[in-house]
């Protein structure tokens, strides 16, 4: 792309080369940033766009090549040095701190001080302008460990514009925020742009890529492989870029024959702050569970997998009275859940792919005990049926890409076969070639008989694959919707109670 008169070059890469061990992650990538523009950076898992972000970002060094910040040589040996020079990054994976509150998390390292004493008066008025500009409601004093996902993400956000960057980089900024967060956070970027704050955005939701891009870089096993202009742009086009081939069918919605009842509740309670729920799950049906964030949908999932201490009883399993006390109960009834929060919820520090596959049979198998060549065996099987993209089935799991970290965890959950397995954002982060994939194991998996309970902020989703969809309002579900009956209009009205559809509509763009 050439940049017009008006626009200067905020960032130039010229041939940045990374490899971790034998393995090539980027290679000769040579491009530019233009201020005031928003350029998004695409690829599969594992294609190389968070390292190239965390070198963006001094977190991570190049073994070759040079980076220009507005036409001055930059080399950053630190985060802090980036930031110093107007460069920040929102994490994937949050990097909030739980004991500390929003205010002391958004100015984390750079807090006012007057004659070496914290200016309480100045930190709250920088960290209120912060979440000004994002248009959050947080309250600064508030503890970060009492914030949803999605507040927590905020927190993430605020704190880079904080600081006043003139480069900010998104990786994957709305992989925990609803459909109407996500819109007020595009608008809020877009004013940014028009603030001259330069932008990266790397996603895998190709219709926000659609709707905000002034250009798109496509990365493929760490080379680039497409730069699009805003007349370029399409999901087709980029699809092609990222994978080398388009997709046609995202979904692939297949039809089959359901069993009888396998779970029902009736005015089951989760926890106090729901209303008492009726809803049925039949053997080989995949029912989708939408709603806006906090509406309760993911405590429902949590309940019936033992971690929501429900004491209300309602629920049948197998027409057999059944109250899920823990985990562990839950997977010795066939039940399994993959979480929303990977990173907290899933994955175990320092584990490997062999490890982290293998932490569930001594729970759900007869055998106590098994050995390293039955673990080795099952770490692989994972690997290949769901193409996870690392060295071998040593690699610490947290050392994956989010997506490839996601298809370790649906391979574990999977490995117990489960009969009622309860997913939880199951394509967070994922991107569209390893979304499609997963949707057909959905498929596969409903077909043998297995119910498939979903929760997911992507109403697209819900509508591509659920049979029946449950719509959840303030703790309580607002309607249950088949196929036959699915629209936009119709979910949204339902999630939103009472408001306005256009208004819903126009709030996510």
């Amino acid at each position: 792309m050439t940049a017009t008169d008006k626009q200067q070059t905020a960032l130039t890469l010229n041939g940045i080369h990374k490899s971790f061990g034998s393995s090539t992650v980027l290679q000769d990538i040579s491009c530019d940033f233009y201020e005031g523009s928003i350029t998004s950076i695409v690829g599969e898992n594992g294609a190389g766009k968070s390292t190239l972000a965390k070198i963006i970002a001094g977190i991570t060094q190049p073994d070759s090549g040079s980076l220009k910040l507005f036409d001055t040589p930059v080399a950053f040996a630190h985060p802090s040095e980036a930031i110093r020079h107007g460069v920040g990054l929102v994490h994937q994976e949050l990097s909030v701190l739980e004991n500390l509150s929003v205010l002391e998390n958004i100015l984390l390292g750079h807090e006012t001080t007057q004659a070496g004493i914290l200016n309480r008066k100045q930190n709250t008025q920088r960290a209120q302008t912060a979440l000004n500009r994002l248009g959050s409601s947080l309250n600064p004093h508030t503890l970060v460990r009492d914030l949803s996902l999605a507040q927590k993400q905020h927190v993430e956000i605020a704190r880079a514009l904080s600081f006043e960057a003139r480069i900010i980089i998104f990786d994957e900024p709305t992989s925990s925020l609803s459909e109407r967060e996500t819109s007020h956070l595009l608008s809020t970027l877009l004013r940014l742009k028009e603030s001259g704050v330069t932008i990266l955005y790397v996603s895998h939701r190709l219709a926000e890529v659609e709707a905000i891009s002034d250009r798109v870089i496509a990365l493929r096993d760490g080379q680039l492989s497409g730069d699009l202009s805003k007349k370029q742009i399409s999901k087709q086009t980029i699809t092609t870029c990222m994978i080398g081939r388009p997709i046609s069918d995202m979904y692939g919605y297949q039809e089959r024959k359901l069993g009888g009842v396998l779970l029902r509740a009736k005015d089951w309670i989760p926890t106090p702050r729901h209303k008492p729920l009726s809803f049925s799950v039949r053997a080989g049906e995949i029912v989708g569970i939408a709603g806006l964030v906090g509406s309760g949908r993911s405590e429902i999932l949590r309940g019936l997998f033992g971690i929501e201490s429900s004491r209300s009883e309602g629920l049948t399993l197998r027409d057999a009275a059944f109250t899920p006390h823990n985990p562990r109960e839950a997977l010795r009834h066939g039940i399994n859940l993959v979480p929303e929060d990977r990173k907290s919820q899933g994955i175990l520090p320092g584990f490997t792919i062999e490890e982290t596959s293998a932490v569930l049979h001594n729970i759900t198998r007869s055998k106590l005990f098994r050995s390293a060549k039955d673990e080795n065996h099952e770490a692989k099987k994972i690997i290949s049926d769901f193409s996870v993209r690392c060295t071998d089935t040593t690699q610490a799991t947290s050392t994956l890409s989010g997506g490839n970290q996601q298809k370790v965890l649906l391979g574990r959950a999977l490995s117990t076969s489960p009969s009622l397995l309860l997913l939880d954002e199951p394509t967070r982060g994922v991107d569209i070639g390893a979304k499609k994939a997963i949707y057909e194991i959905i498929f596969k998996l409903a077909a043998s008989g297995t119910a498939i309970l979903f929760v997911s902020s992507e109403l697209d989703e819900v509508m591509g694959i659920a049979d029946r969809a449950i719509v959840m309002h303030e703790g309580g579900i607002a309607g249950l919707v088949v196929r036959e009956d699915f629209s936009e209009d119709r979910l949204f009205s339902l999630a939103a109670h009472n408001e306005d559809i256009a208004t819903q509509k126009r709030s996510i763009g």
